[in-house]
């Protein structure tokens, strides 16, 4: 017992050693960290404590004023007063006392108070982190009462100047000028992290607005301002003037983009309401197209490539953004359908980012490409309505209504009457109606349509400023792509038909094999040869070989050749041609200026206050266009509106100036999305599959996203797989779309004004349209304006 009560002795006196040296060895640490830090890194935590003390106030300074061509302002800043106490050197009674003062004023004058008194003494009572910021009492007042206000020599009390965007013309140009709005979680790298703007600032967003965002924005004004720990001012150590932005002018031409835009959404109005389009040229009765809601209008000068007018419709107010967008104005301004692209979209700049099929207004092109083959343009070529190609007919628009033909046509007559059949004939190098050759010097061919198309400015951007598409020239290898993303879509939406369930949980070999079926389609393989290719794939079921074979051989390998018929469509802009509104004023600019491309432009030049304007130089690419060619399709083009059978005879037969115009009415195949396509299967499912019910449609659907979720990420999708599953595979994809609406044609107008020295290029485009004449009083409107301000000379 005595020798255990030794022992635990000894082991406390060991305990109590150990805290002491642990508890010494601190100290010492301590001691050296706190040296450390008060007189060897005393420099470094001082300079922290300097900058942790400081303070900065920003004045926003006013963006670059944005002009039309002749220096009319069309977006601009407009300064906006705020009234504010600051909690600097005042007591609190003091400050209350001017607070009431201020508010008297204020309420006297119909302002608006951001602020109550009672909010006011609460802040004065914070002696926080913020409590050098000063308190906002009113926002956005008039001119008139900040002068009164200081007029009063309040002590403390402030009147700022803040800018915010003005667009004294609200909506127009909107999809030129572009809005504003605040940087985004996405864009704070580009515009934060590099110190050039803070969190809370906004920026160009969308159309010039954007482009030119770095020599629009001013240099904001600052006061730097040191402060103690409880946030009080100590000192005013800096203070910088605000430094507007740069000034940036514009090709737009103010008349005539009003002009536009008015015109433009008349006619879509009026075609819609199956109207009157209003015109001192003449009123025009609108052929009745219920689904019109879309358009778009450019007008380019010839000589430059300068943008006149832009107009896309519907448009919107960019007002709306100045400052900070309402939710409900963002939702009213969103695309009506989401899953129609072509469906009504405030926002979306239809001019320069729709590109649809041009129809008829190709036609130009398909006949400079066989003047350059050797096409006599004297030769008359009998319509004989419709051409046989493959399993298809290609006829005219009048055999296609009336079975009826345009007799003997020349180039000439052949234009102003849009002949498809004497598209088809110089197109092939073929008279059709007697089975002979024209006789050309050289190949005609798509790729020598397409060489005329691209150096007239198609399937290429124009470099204008803003976003734009670059349209889509139809090629035998975008053709054969085609064919091959369906191949490959349809073996996959089909794999559980043709392939073993081993291969389908190893998915990514089963699109490795599906890919190597895919590419057979560069193959010329005869059935046999297909048939016996696919027996050496073990994945594939026995009994669904013959017909896998005979799917990809009739449906899809066969149909990547290229064939007449796709010449035929190529010919008359249907097809893959796709171009958009700005491309087609642009291909117009360069047929009137010889076929010189020149690069769209919506800039002429930008200035800095006080610095010499400097202009901006306009790319131009020379052509091997033939000019007396192009010379010869202009004055076919004036058959359109002065011969008495051209497509737009009546439209300018009283107009004052020769204008040269081609109209076109082209279809898009495909049907509409419905924007809820559950709903739609649901209402339509006892049309297309009978036997089939909505519940089972839905486990169905749950199935194949659960299996394969690759596939199937989106319910939609799979929906339609699962009814096409439970109907054993009877009805297809388009059985499905059997409800749906299909698309009207659109219209199409372009044109060159004055016929014999073109000035000025127009394309009009409204989505379905239904026919050309439709958009042809726009086109008229614009090219009357332009006329009248350039004085030319009248013929009436």
């Amino acid at each position: 017992m005595i020798k255990k009560d030794r022992v635990y002795e000894k082991t406390k006196k060991s305990k109590h050693m150990l805290i002491i040296i642990f508890t010494g060895l601190l100290g010492v640490l301590l001691s050296v960290r706190l040296f450390s830090l008060t007189v060897l890194q005393h420099e470094k935590w001082q300079s922290c404590a300097d900058e942790a003390s400081l303070r900065a106030v920003y004045e926003t300074a006013p963006r670059g004023d944005i002009l039309d061509r002749n220096g009319e302002i069309i977006a601009s800043s407009r300064p906006v007063y705020s009234v504010n106490i600051s909690r600097v050197d005042i007591t609190r009674e003091k400050a209350l006392e001017n607070t009431a003062r201020v508010m008297d004023i204020l309420t006297q004058r119909g302002e608006n108070i951001t602020t109550t008194q009672e909010e006011v003494r609460e802040a004065l009572s914070d002696r926080g982190y913020s409590s050098y910021m000063p308190i906002t009492l009113a926002e956005d007042i008039s001119e008139e009462t900040a002068d009164i206000i200081l007029a009063e020599s309040l002590p403390q009390v402030q009147v700022s100047v803040n800018y915010v965007r003005d667009y004294p013309e609200g909506a127009f140009a909107s999809h030129v000028i572009g809005y504003m709005g605040r940087i985004s979680e996405e864009e704070k790298e580009e515009y934060v992290e590099e110190g050039v703007y803070r969190a809370d600032e906004l920026i160009g967003k969308e159309g010039l607005e954007k482009a030119f965002e770095s020599k629009l924005k001013g240099e904001d004004g600052v006061s730097r301002l040191q402060v103690d720990s409880s946030g009080n001012v100590k000192k005013l150590l800096e203070k910088s003037r605000g430094k507007k932005g740069e000034d940036i002018k514009t090709t737009i031409d103010s008349e005539l983009q009003k002009v536009t835009e008015e015109a433009l959404e008349q006619a879509v109005m009026e075609a819609a309401a199956g109207g009157t389009f209003k015109s001192r040229y003449g009123d025009c009765k609108m052929t009745y197209a219920e689904n019109a809601a879309v358009g778009a209008a450019v007008a380019i000068e010839v000589s430059s490539g300068e943008v006149l007018a832009m107009a896309s419709f519907p448009d919107f107010d960019p007002n709306d953004f100045a400052v900070s967008i309402t939710e409900e104005k963002w939702e009213a301004l969103q695309a009506e359908n989401p899953e129609d692209p072509l469906s009504p979209s405030p926002l979306y700049n239809v001019a320069s980012m729709t590109a649809v099929q041009p129809g008829s207004t190709f036609k130009p092109v398909t006949a400079l490409a066989a003047l350059s083959c050797g096409l006599d343009r004297s030769r008359y070529l009998y319509d004989g309505g419709a051409v046989s190609a493959g399993d298809r007919t290609f006829g005219c628009l009048l055999w296609n209504e009336s079975r009826e033909g345009h007799g003997y046509v020349d180039l000439k007559k052949a234009m102003a009457v849009s002949c498809n059949y004497y598209f088809y004939d110089i197109a092939a190098g073929r008279d059709f109606a007697s089975g002979r050759s024209l006789g050309y010097e050289r190949k005609m061919n798509v790729s020598r349509i397409n060489e005329y198309a691209r150096g007239l400015g198609l399937g290429e951007k124009t470099g204008i400023q803003i976003p734009e598409s670059s349209g889509t020239l139809p090629t035998k290898e975008l053709k054969i792509n085609g064919i091959k993303s369906g191949l490959r879509n349809y073996l996959l939406a089909e794999s559980e038909t043709y392939f073993s369930r081993s291969i389908l949980k190893r998915r990514e070999e089963l699109r490795e094999e599906i890919e190597k079926i895919v590419n057979w389609t560069d193959k010329d393989l005869t059935l046999k040869e297909i048939i016996g290719k696919l027996k050496r794939k073990d994945f594939i079921k026995d009994d669904k070989i013959e017909n896998l074979a005979r799917v990809c051989k009739y449906d899809y390998f066969d149909q990547a050749d290229w064939s007449l018929g796709d010449t035929f469509n190529v010919a008359i802009g249907q097809g893959d041609n796709a171009y958009t509104t700005l491309q087609m004023a642009g291909y117009m600019a360069s047929l009137g200026s010889g076929g010189q491309r020149k690069e769209a432009t919506l800039i002429i030049e930008s200035e800095k206050e006080g610095s010499k304007e400097e202009e901006v130089k306009n790319s131009e690419e020379k052509s091997a266009l033939s000019e007396k060619d192009i010379d010869y399709i202009i004055e076919a083009m004036t058959e359109v509106t002065e011969d008495e059978s051209g497509s737009l005879y009546s439209m300018f037969s009283a107009f004052p100036y020769r204008v040269a115009a081609k109209t076109g009415t082209a279809q898009r195949a495909g049907k509409i999305s419905t924007g809820d396509e559950k709903d739609y299967i649901r209402r339509h499912l006892h049309l297309i599959a009978p036997g089939v019910s909505f519940k089972d449609a839905e486990e169905e659907a749950q199935r194949l996203m659960r299996e394969y979720p690759d596939l199937y990420e989106e319910e939609d999708a799979a929906l339609r797989r699962a009814v096409i599953n439970l109907s054993g595979r009877e009805i297809t994809s388009e059985d499905i779309d059997a409800y749906k609406e299909s698309y009207d044609s659109f219209a199409w107008t372009v044109a060159l004004a004055p016929a014999e020295e073109p000035e000025i290029a127009v394309a009009v485009m409204l989505v379905q349209g239904k026919t050309s004449s439709n958009a042809a009083p726009v086109a008229r409107e614009i090219i009357g304006k332009y006329g009248e301000n350039a004085e030319w000379e009248e013929l009436f």
